[in-house]
């Protein structure tokens, strides 16, 4: 009797096994934003209107997505310096960019133009499409550097100084070489 309920238990737990395991198999993965790895490609949505696919946008620059919210103090506090580093950088070469993951669009237009911001944004909606599948953010700002081959090199988490003369720098160099400058070496005094 109790062998007949252990394999009547056994069989019940592998087939959920088997019914999680397809279950799981046929969710498509989505590519997620790596450091060290090319940015998958995903299409969004200008804050105009327009959808625009990011690899093509993005192609051949240096790039600094920053993705960001209204609601959020740091995001807010942090744009005026991300407007600095675009007007600082050649659009030719680099390309700053926004990536708002507002609920409200309106809510989103409203804060670019009284903020004067000038680089291109773009709108996720509520984070649902882009921001958490892709990049898995869920804390703002967060944002990724990339260099010309689309290649994630670095990933900033919390609001930074963007338009401050060592940022300009680090962002050349990965222009010129496609990664990070390296550290500079720390002297050690003997006592």
């Amino acid at each position: 009797m109790m062998n007949h309920r252990f394999r009547f238990r056994m069989n019940g737990l592998l087939l959920l096994a088997v019914i999680l395991g397809l279950s799981a198999c046929s969710e498509e993965a989505v590519p997620t934003a790596k450091k060290g790895e090319r940015l998958p490609s995903f299409t969004m949505q200008s804050i105009s209107g327009e959808m625009v696919e990011s690899s093509k946008l993005f192609a051949g620059k240096v790039v600094v997505l920053n993705l960001w919210a209204t609601w959020c103090p740091p995001c807010r506090d942090e744009m005026p310096d991300l407007v600095k580093l675009s007007k600082l950088l050649p659009s030719d070469k680099f390309m700053v960019a926004g990536l708002s993951v507002d609920s409200s669009l309106d809510t989103v237009k409203t804060f670019v133009q009284e903020q004067q911001v000038t680089f291109p944004m773009y709108w996720d909606q509520g984070g649902s499409s882009i921001a958490m599948p892709i990049f898995r953010s869920r804390a703002f700002p967060e944002t990724f550097v990339l260099n010309a081959e689309g290649v994630v090199v670095e990933m900033v988490a919390g609001a930074f100084p963007w338009g401050s003369p060592e940022v300009v720098d680090i962002l050349n160099v990965i222009q010129k070489t496609g990664k990070l400058p390296a550290p500079e070496p720390v002297a050690v005094s003997a006592e």
